[in-house]
């Protein structure tokens, strides 16, 4: 018996809970594993979105098993994609 998990794509398990769609522009999105847990960790540390380096948000996301392509104008596009996605949770955390 296989006890991999059935691959829905190219990375992600399909029955992998963790997996989070990241919009990265109008019509591209690409699964992250681990962001609600990297939110959680940088909330943690009371940053914020402001205050989260590129270079930090990226570095937390591969810690998590993520694949970016080692390209500027890509990593710009997670960076700030990642950020926006960082604020909205914060937003979602202060009116808890």
């Amino acid at each position: 018996m296989n006890s991999q998990p059935v691959m829905s794509g190219a990375c992600c398990p399909k029955s992998y809970d963790s997996v989070t769609q990241l919009r990265l522009r109008e019509g591209r999105s690409v699964g992250i594993m681990g962001l609600n847990a990297t939110f959680e960790q940088l909330w943690a540390l009371g940053r914020k979105p402001e205050e989260a380096t590129d270079a930090e948000l990226l570095g937390m996301v591969r810690a998590q098993r993520n694949y970016i392509t080692p390209k500027p104008d890509i990593e710009a596009l997670y960076a700030a994609a990642l950020r926006r996605e960082y604020a909205a949770f914060c937003v979602r955390r202060l009116k808890r």
